[in-house]
């Protein structure tokens, strides 16, 4: 079985756009925004709590890591690597280990740091982006990490596919950079 484990776009030090096709859709131009409202629906549940500057904390955390990425300087592994090595398409995470949240139960806030993932594509017949499709919150207490990062996976291969006929958007006169 073929191996892929080839280094990302968003660390090679070049430029790239990136592109959202995933939940929501968005047309080209609100790319960050819809991927920024795709990262607060997957982390929010019943009993996290929003303070309006720990919301701006976390907006901003993770819109930087995203501009990091377009301008090629993410570091792998810490930042970004390949996932699903074994299976294409290719699919990469931009990863986030803690970002600050804020939880009320029982009565009680606490305050936690939780994991985040951004899956993303790279077609080569796109090779001045990157596309990402799905964010969602790592659970490390799930016993079965594993199996529900490959489910996570799986929901970012259904959007690579589904915009395969479509170039995820993309005009092709932005595919040349």
């Amino acid at each position: 079985m073929t191996r892929f484990e080839e280094s990302s776009r968003c660390s090679a030090g070049n430029p790239i756009i990136f592109r959202w096709f995933g939940f929501p859709a968005c047309s080209i131009g609100s790319d960050l925004d819809a991927a920024t409202e795709a990262f607060f629906n997957a982390l929010d549940a019943p009993n996290r709590v929003w303070s309006p500057q720990n919301r701006a904390m976390a907006k901003m955390e993770f819109q930087r890591r995203i501009q990091k990425a377009e301008r090629g300087e993410l570091t792998p592994i810490d930042e970004v690597k390949p996932v699903d090595v074994l299976n294409p398409p290719p699919m990469y995470e931009i990863r986030w280990q803690s970002i600050h949240v804020s939880a009320f139960v029982d009565g009680v806030t606490s305050h936690m740091n939780i994991i985040v993932r951004l899956y993303h594509s790279e077609p080569e017949s796109h090779p001045g982006h990157f596309i990402g499709h799905h964010v969602h919150e790592k659970d490390l207490a799930a016993g079965h990490i594993y199996r529900a990062q490959d489910e996570e996976i799986g929901v970012s291969k259904r959007f690579f596919d589904s915009g395969i006929p479509i170039s995820w958007g993309i005009a092709t006169q932005q595919c040349a950079i």
